[in-house]
Protein backbone atom coordinates (compact mmCIF):
# COMPACT_ATOMS: atom_id res chain seq x y z
CA UNK A 1 0.00 0.00 0.00
CA UNK A 2 1.27 3.21 -0.90
CA UNK A 3 1.02 6.05 1.92
CA UNK A 4 -0.53 9.17 1.64
CA UNK A 5 2.34 11.63 2.89
CA UNK A 6 2.51 15.27 2.56
CA UNK A 7 5.34 17.82 3.02
CA UNK A 8 5.23 21.13 4.87
CA UNK A 9 4.32 22.76 2.29
CA UNK A 10 1.52 21.04 1.39
CA UNK A 11 0.67 20.63 4.85
CA UNK A 12 0.48 24.65 5.34
CA UNK A 13 -1.17 25.16 1.93
CA UNK A 14 -3.69 22.71 2.89
CA UNK A 15 -4.43 24.45 6.04
CA UNK A 16 -4.14 27.96 4.45
CA UNK A 17 -6.82 26.95 2.21
CA UNK A 18 -9.06 24.78 4.65
CA UNK A 19 -9.61 28.26 6.62
CA UNK A 20 -10.29 30.45 4.37
CA UNK A 21 -13.16 28.06 2.92
CA UNK A 22 -14.46 27.66 6.40
CA UNK A 23 -14.61 31.52 7.11
CA UNK A 24 -16.76 33.63 5.24
CA UNK A 25 -14.31 37.00 5.21
CA UNK A 26 -10.50 37.43 3.03
CA UNK A 27 -8.17 35.78 5.96
CA UNK A 28 -4.68 38.01 5.23
CA UNK A 29 -2.20 34.47 5.49
CA UNK A 30 0.98 36.16 4.32
CA UNK A 31 3.87 35.31 5.41
CA UNK A 32 4.85 36.84 8.83
CA UNK A 33 1.08 37.17 9.83
CA UNK A 34 0.22 35.98 13.09
CA UNK A 35 -2.86 33.61 10.90
CA UNK A 36 0.41 31.71 8.81
CA UNK A 37 2.20 31.69 11.95
CA UNK A 38 -0.31 29.34 13.91
CA UNK A 39 -0.63 27.36 10.44
CA UNK A 40 3.32 26.77 10.56
CA UNK A 41 3.28 25.73 13.78
CA UNK A 42 0.39 23.37 13.19
CA UNK A 43 1.98 21.89 10.16
CA UNK A 44 5.33 21.17 12.28
CA UNK A 45 3.77 19.37 15.08
CA UNK A 46 1.97 17.38 11.77
CA UNK A 47 5.15 16.40 10.38
CA UNK A 48 6.37 15.26 13.19
CA UNK A 49 3.51 12.69 13.85
CA UNK A 50 3.91 11.83 10.48
CA UNK A 51 7.33 10.28 10.97
CA UNK A 52 6.33 8.95 14.48
CA UNK A 53 3.88 6.83 12.29
CA UNK A 54 6.55 5.79 9.92
CA UNK A 55 9.11 4.92 12.15
CA UNK A 56 6.33 2.72 14.08
CA UNK A 57 5.27 1.46 10.85
CA UNK A 58 8.79 0.27 9.88
CA UNK A 59 9.74 -1.22 13.41
CA UNK A 60 6.09 -3.58 13.27
CA UNK A 61 7.74 -4.99 10.02
CA UNK A 62 10.57 -7.31 9.92
CA UNK A 63 10.98 -6.40 5.85
CA UNK A 64 10.99 -2.37 6.40
CA UNK A 65 13.27 -2.67 10.01
CA UNK A 66 16.81 -2.35 10.66
CA UNK A 67 19.54 -2.67 13.02
CA UNK A 68 18.81 -3.43 16.51
CA UNK A 69 14.99 -3.08 15.66
CA UNK A 70 15.87 -6.29 13.52
CA UNK A 71 17.12 -7.85 16.38
CA UNK A 72 14.12 -7.47 18.68
CA UNK A 73 11.53 -8.65 16.24
CA UNK A 74 13.41 -12.29 15.72
CA UNK A 75 14.20 -12.08 19.25
CA UNK A 76 10.75 -12.00 20.05
CA UNK A 77 10.54 -15.15 18.04
CA UNK A 78 13.55 -16.78 20.06
CA UNK A 79 16.13 -16.55 16.51
CA UNK A 80 18.90 -14.33 17.06
CA UNK A 81 21.53 -12.86 14.66
CA UNK A 82 24.45 -14.87 13.78
CA UNK A 83 27.76 -13.47 15.02
CA UNK A 84 31.27 -13.15 12.83
CA UNK A 85 33.30 -16.36 12.42
CA UNK A 86 37.44 -16.10 12.67
CA UNK A 87 39.39 -17.22 10.12
CA UNK A 88 41.57 -20.14 10.63
CA UNK A 89 44.59 -21.63 9.22
CA UNK A 90 47.83 -22.89 9.45
CA UNK A 91 51.26 -20.98 9.88
CA UNK A 92 54.58 -22.30 9.81
CA UNK A 93 57.07 -21.31 12.10
CA UNK A 94 61.18 -21.47 11.38
CA UNK A 95 64.31 -21.22 13.06
CA UNK A 96 67.48 -20.44 11.10
CA UNK A 97 69.68 -22.49 13.32
CA UNK A 98 67.43 -25.39 14.57
CA UNK A 99 70.49 -28.04 15.23
CA UNK A 100 71.30 -27.43 18.49
CA UNK A 101 67.90 -25.80 20.26
CA UNK A 102 64.39 -26.61 20.36
CA UNK A 103 61.08 -24.68 20.83
CA UNK A 104 57.88 -24.67 22.74
CA UNK A 105 54.89 -22.82 20.77
CA UNK A 106 52.05 -22.53 23.10
CA UNK A 107 48.53 -22.01 22.94
CA UNK A 108 48.02 -17.94 22.74
CA UNK A 109 51.33 -17.03 21.35
CA UNK A 110 50.29 -14.25 18.78
CA UNK A 111 51.75 -13.77 14.94
CA UNK A 112 50.35 -11.42 12.60
CA UNK A 113 50.18 -9.65 9.21
CA UNK A 114 52.37 -6.05 8.43
CA UNK A 115 48.65 -4.66 8.72
CA UNK A 116 48.58 -5.44 12.28
CA UNK A 117 45.85 -8.63 11.60
CA UNK A 118 46.46 -10.63 14.93
CA UNK A 119 46.15 -14.66 15.11
CA UNK A 120 46.43 -16.42 18.22
CA UNK A 121 47.95 -20.47 18.06
CA UNK A 122 45.12 -22.39 19.11
CA UNK A 123 45.61 -25.86 20.94
CA UNK A 124 45.13 -29.00 19.18
CA UNK A 125 46.00 -32.12 21.15
CA UNK A 126 45.51 -34.53 18.05
CA UNK A 127 48.55 -32.30 16.49
CA UNK A 128 51.60 -34.51 15.99
CA UNK A 129 53.65 -32.19 17.06
CA UNK A 130 51.24 -31.36 20.40
CA UNK A 131 52.98 -32.17 23.94
CA UNK A 132 50.93 -32.66 26.92
CA UNK A 133 53.85 -32.43 28.68
CA UNK A 134 55.17 -29.09 27.54
CA UNK A 135 51.28 -28.26 27.05
CA UNK A 136 52.42 -26.84 23.49
CA UNK A 137 53.93 -27.44 20.20
CA UNK A 138 57.42 -28.91 20.05
CA UNK A 139 59.72 -28.33 17.16
CA UNK A 140 62.11 -30.78 18.35
CA UNK A 141 66.18 -29.90 17.86
CA UNK A 142 67.19 -30.28 14.05
CA UNK A 143 63.99 -30.15 12.56
CA UNK A 144 63.78 -26.55 10.81
CA UNK A 145 59.80 -25.81 11.03
CA UNK A 146 56.66 -26.57 12.88
CA UNK A 147 53.06 -25.94 11.41
CA UNK A 148 50.91 -24.47 13.85
CA UNK A 149 46.93 -23.92 13.85
CA UNK A 150 45.97 -20.11 14.23
CA UNK A 151 42.70 -18.51 14.72
CA UNK A 152 42.00 -14.40 14.14
CA UNK A 153 41.54 -12.69 17.09
CA UNK A 154 39.01 -10.20 16.02
CA UNK A 155 36.39 -11.99 13.50
CA UNK A 156 35.34 -11.49 10.59
CA UNK A 157 36.46 -11.14 7.05
CA UNK A 158 39.52 -8.84 7.68
CA UNK A 159 41.40 -12.55 8.76
CA UNK A 160 40.74 -13.31 5.42
CA UNK A 161 44.29 -12.87 4.16
CA UNK A 162 46.56 -14.03 0.93
CA UNK A 163 49.20 -16.33 1.22
CA UNK A 164 52.62 -15.13 2.99
CA UNK A 165 50.57 -12.17 4.35
CA UNK A 166 51.42 -13.39 8.13
CA UNK A 167 54.86 -12.81 8.51
CA UNK A 168 55.65 -11.25 11.99
CA UNK A 169 55.85 -13.08 15.37
CA UNK A 170 53.54 -10.87 17.81
CA UNK A 171 55.05 -12.96 20.74
CA UNK A 172 58.84 -13.59 21.22
CA UNK A 173 58.93 -17.31 21.05
CA UNK A 174 62.87 -18.95 21.80
CA UNK A 175 63.85 -21.14 19.04
CA UNK A 176 61.75 -19.48 16.19
CA UNK A 177 62.75 -16.56 14.18
CA UNK A 178 60.20 -16.29 11.28
CA UNK A 179 56.76 -17.18 10.56
CA UNK A 180 54.59 -17.81 7.29
CA UNK A 181 51.13 -19.09 5.65
CA UNK A 182 51.47 -21.30 3.06
CA UNK A 183 47.99 -20.83 2.17
CA UNK A 184 45.65 -17.94 1.83
CA UNK A 185 43.11 -18.11 4.61
CA UNK A 186 39.18 -17.46 3.13
CA UNK A 187 36.65 -18.94 6.03
CA UNK A 188 36.28 -16.08 7.74
CA UNK A 189 33.06 -13.83 7.79
CA UNK A 190 31.20 -10.92 9.04
CA UNK A 191 28.31 -10.91 11.51
CA UNK A 192 24.73 -11.46 9.91
CA UNK A 193 23.75 -8.74 7.79
CA UNK A 194 19.91 -7.52 8.02
CA UNK A 195 19.52 -9.08 4.75
CA UNK A 196 21.06 -12.20 5.75
CA UNK A 197 18.61 -12.14 8.58
CA UNK A 198 15.42 -11.65 7.15
CA UNK A 199 16.65 -14.36 4.44
CA UNK A 200 16.85 -16.94 7.52
CA UNK A 201 14.17 -15.98 9.51
CA UNK A 202 11.21 -17.96 7.24
CA UNK A 203 13.73 -20.68 7.08
CA UNK A 204 14.17 -20.48 11.06
CA UNK A 205 10.24 -20.81 11.24
CA UNK A 206 10.04 -23.98 8.64
CA UNK A 207 12.54 -25.41 10.77
CA UNK A 208 10.55 -25.71 13.90
CA UNK A 209 8.44 -28.71 12.16
CA UNK A 210 11.75 -31.19 13.12
CA UNK A 211 12.02 -33.90 10.77
CA UNK A 212 11.60 -32.39 7.60
CA UNK A 213 14.40 -30.82 4.74
CA UNK A 214 13.74 -27.27 5.91
CA UNK A 215 14.43 -28.13 9.55
CA UNK A 216 17.66 -29.97 8.83
CA UNK A 217 18.60 -27.11 6.33
CA UNK A 218 17.67 -24.60 9.16
CA UNK A 219 19.83 -26.69 11.84
CA UNK A 220 22.72 -26.07 9.44
CA UNK A 221 22.21 -22.84 8.67
CA UNK A 222 21.77 -20.98 12.38
CA UNK A 223 25.53 -22.60 13.39
CA UNK A 224 27.58 -19.99 11.73
CA UNK A 225 27.43 -17.59 8.80
CA UNK A 226 30.08 -18.66 6.35
CA UNK A 227 28.28 -22.11 5.63
CA UNK A 228 27.59 -23.24 2.36
CA UNK A 229 25.95 -27.07 2.10
CA UNK A 230 23.98 -29.28 0.58
CA UNK A 231 21.67 -32.34 0.87
CA UNK A 232 21.47 -35.48 -0.38
CA UNK A 233 18.20 -37.07 0.27
CA UNK A 234 18.09 -41.16 0.02
CA UNK A 235 22.51 -41.49 -0.40
CA UNK A 236 25.17 -42.52 1.40
CA UNK A 237 28.58 -40.66 1.33
CA UNK A 238 29.81 -42.62 -1.09
CA UNK A 239 26.87 -42.69 -3.85
CA UNK A 240 24.84 -45.46 -3.15
CA UNK A 241 20.90 -45.28 -2.85
CA UNK A 242 19.45 -45.63 0.19
CA UNK A 243 15.79 -45.19 1.60
CA UNK A 244 15.64 -43.20 4.84
CA UNK A 245 19.03 -42.02 5.00
CA UNK A 246 20.59 -38.51 3.78
CA UNK A 247 24.01 -37.19 3.67
CA UNK A 248 24.53 -33.63 4.22
CA UNK A 249 27.49 -31.91 2.36
CA UNK A 250 29.00 -28.89 4.37
CA UNK A 251 31.93 -26.40 3.71
CA UNK A 252 33.15 -22.98 5.54
CA UNK A 253 34.82 -21.35 2.40
CA UNK A 254 38.12 -23.59 3.15
CA UNK A 255 37.50 -26.62 1.76
CA UNK A 256 38.38 -28.43 4.57
CA UNK A 257 36.13 -27.88 7.04
CA UNK A 258 37.24 -28.97 10.58
CA UNK A 259 36.30 -31.92 12.53
CA UNK A 260 34.96 -29.93 15.37
CA UNK A 261 32.29 -27.92 12.70
CA UNK A 262 31.82 -31.39 11.29
CA UNK A 263 30.62 -32.91 14.90
CA UNK A 264 28.69 -29.47 15.94
CA UNK A 265 26.84 -29.94 12.48
CA UNK A 266 25.99 -33.36 12.91
CA UNK A 267 25.14 -32.66 16.48
CA UNK A 268 22.79 -29.64 15.46
CA UNK A 269 21.07 -31.99 12.66
CA UNK A 270 20.77 -34.85 15.02
CA UNK A 271 18.07 -32.78 16.91
CA UNK A 272 16.27 -32.22 13.96
CA UNK A 273 16.11 -35.64 12.26
CA UNK A 274 12.95 -37.56 12.43
CA UNK A 275 13.17 -41.07 14.46
CA UNK A 276 14.20 -43.83 12.42
CA UNK A 277 15.92 -41.62 9.84
CA UNK A 278 19.91 -42.19 8.94
CA UNK A 279 22.48 -39.40 7.98
CA UNK A 280 25.94 -38.13 7.22
CA UNK A 281 27.74 -35.49 7.35
CA UNK A 282 30.89 -34.67 5.52
CA UNK A 283 33.28 -32.48 3.43
CA UNK A 284 33.02 -31.96 0.13
CA UNK A 285 35.84 -32.55 -2.60
CA UNK A 286 37.74 -29.94 -3.52
CA UNK A 287 37.70 -28.76 -7.41
CA UNK A 288 40.58 -26.11 -8.33
CA UNK A 289 39.05 -23.61 -11.36
CA UNK A 290 41.50 -22.27 -13.50
CA UNK A 291 40.82 -19.12 -15.47
CA UNK A 292 42.82 -17.52 -18.86
CA UNK A 293 41.43 -14.52 -20.69
CA UNK A 294 42.72 -11.84 -22.46
CA UNK A 295 41.45 -7.99 -21.81
CA UNK A 296 42.04 -5.01 -24.01
CA UNK A 297 41.22 -1.57 -22.10
CA UNK A 298 41.92 1.95 -23.34
CA UNK A 299 45.52 3.53 -23.53
CA UNK A 300 45.22 5.60 -20.44
CA UNK A 301 44.93 2.71 -17.78
CA UNK A 302 47.45 1.41 -15.77
CA UNK A 303 48.10 -2.23 -16.93
CA UNK A 304 48.91 -3.61 -13.13
CA UNK A 305 46.37 -1.60 -11.60
CA UNK A 306 43.37 -3.54 -13.87
CA UNK A 307 45.34 -6.88 -13.89
CA UNK A 308 44.97 -7.20 -9.50
CA UNK A 309 41.22 -6.11 -9.61
CA UNK A 310 40.09 -8.56 -12.55
CA UNK A 311 41.55 -11.18 -10.71
CA UNK A 312 40.37 -10.35 -7.33
CA UNK A 313 36.90 -10.30 -8.76
CA UNK A 314 37.11 -13.19 -10.64
CA UNK A 315 38.90 -15.46 -7.04
CA UNK A 316 35.81 -13.71 -5.05
CA UNK A 317 32.98 -14.74 -7.88
CA UNK A 318 34.27 -18.38 -8.25
CA UNK A 319 34.96 -18.69 -3.87
CA UNK A 320 31.10 -17.28 -4.00
CA UNK A 321 28.80 -20.27 -5.71
CA UNK A 322 29.59 -22.81 -2.06
CA UNK A 323 28.88 -26.35 -2.15
CA UNK A 324 26.77 -27.80 -5.07
CA UNK A 325 27.09 -25.59 -7.47
CA UNK A 326 28.64 -25.50 -11.21
CA UNK A 327 30.24 -22.78 -12.89
CA UNK A 328 28.94 -20.82 -16.37
CA UNK A 329 32.13 -20.40 -18.79
CA UNK A 330 30.01 -17.01 -20.48
CA UNK A 331 30.02 -15.96 -16.75
CA UNK A 332 33.92 -14.56 -17.05
CA UNK A 333 33.17 -12.45 -19.63
CA UNK A 334 30.34 -11.17 -17.74
CA UNK A 335 32.73 -10.47 -14.41
CA UNK A 336 35.51 -8.91 -16.38
CA UNK A 337 33.01 -6.50 -17.44
CA UNK A 338 31.47 -5.75 -14.04
CA UNK A 339 34.51 -6.04 -12.48
CA UNK A 340 36.00 -3.11 -14.58
CA UNK A 341 32.78 -0.87 -14.70
CA UNK A 342 32.56 -0.93 -10.76
CA UNK A 343 36.15 0.05 -10.96
CA UNK A 344 35.68 3.22 -13.14
CA UNK A 345 37.89 1.27 -15.99
CA UNK A 346 36.20 0.90 -19.85
CA UNK A 347 36.99 -2.44 -21.43
CA UNK A 348 37.07 -2.48 -25.14
CA UNK A 349 37.39 -6.93 -25.59
CA UNK A 350 37.34 -9.69 -23.81
CA UNK A 351 38.94 -12.86 -25.56
CA UNK A 352 40.92 -16.22 -25.20
CA UNK A 353 38.92 -17.13 -22.22
CA UNK A 354 39.48 -20.70 -21.27
CA UNK A 355 38.02 -22.32 -17.93
CA UNK A 356 39.90 -25.07 -16.96
CA UNK A 357 41.35 -25.25 -20.23
CA UNK A 358 38.32 -25.62 -22.25
CA UNK A 359 35.54 -23.56 -23.35
CA UNK A 360 32.90 -25.75 -21.30
CA UNK A 361 30.68 -24.65 -18.43
CA UNK A 362 32.13 -26.65 -15.37
CA UNK A 363 28.80 -28.93 -13.87
CA UNK A 364 27.16 -28.41 -10.65
CA UNK A 365 28.07 -31.08 -8.37
CA UNK A 366 26.31 -32.30 -4.87
CA UNK A 367 29.76 -33.36 -3.37
CA UNK A 368 32.07 -30.64 -4.58
CA UNK A 369 32.95 -27.14 -3.99
CA UNK A 370 34.69 -25.00 -6.46
CA UNK A 371 37.70 -23.04 -5.02
CA UNK A 372 40.11 -20.31 -7.46
CA UNK A 373 42.94 -21.91 -8.82
CA UNK A 374 45.42 -20.44 -10.81
CA UNK A 375 44.08 -16.89 -12.69
CA UNK A 376 45.42 -15.55 -15.49
CA UNK A 377 44.93 -12.15 -16.92
CA UNK A 378 46.70 -10.62 -19.51
CA UNK A 379 46.14 -7.18 -20.31
CA UNK A 380 46.71 -4.76 -23.39
CA UNK A 381 45.87 -1.62 -24.62
CA UNK A 382 43.74 -1.07 -27.51
CA UNK A 383 43.14 1.93 -29.41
Amino acid sequence: MTLSLRSFGSTVATAVATAQSSCAQLLDMGVGTPGRALMESVAGVGLWLQFLGLQILCRTRLATCGGVDCDSFVNDFGMTRLAGTSSTGMVTLTSFSPLHQSAVIRPGVTVRTVSAVTFRVMEDRSHPAWSDRATGYVRAAGVASVNVPVQAIVAGVSGNVAMGAISLMGTSVSGIDTVTNASAFGNGSDAETDAELKARFPVWLAAKAAGCRAAIAGSVAGLQTNLTYALMDGETPDGVSRDGFFTAVIDDGSGASSDDLLSRVYSAIDEQRALGVGFAVQRPSVLLVSATMTVTVPENVDLDTARAALIEALRNDIAAGGVGTGYAYSRLAYVAYVAYVVAGVSVLSVTDILLNGAQNDIPANTKQILLPGVISVQIIRGA
